[in-house]
């Protein structure tokens, strides 16, 4: 099954944020999780829809 997540990063607020697997395995990826950006896949629904209606 294909996960589609159309932004990167958050930022912690709730004690709940304590056991998210996100910031672990961020880390261990050298990517820094407090950066919140669009994905290069942010798009991809509009562009399928687009070209569904051309077909």
């Amino acid at each position: 099954m294909a996960i589609w997540n159309p932004w990167r990063g958050c930022h912690r607020y709730s004690t709940g944020c304590k056991f998210c697997y996100i910031h672990k395995g961020d880390y261990k990826k050298g990517i820094d999780t407090n950066i919140i950006k669009q994905t290069e896949k942010f798009y991809d629904p509009i562009e399928k829809t687009k070209m569904e209606l051309t077909k």
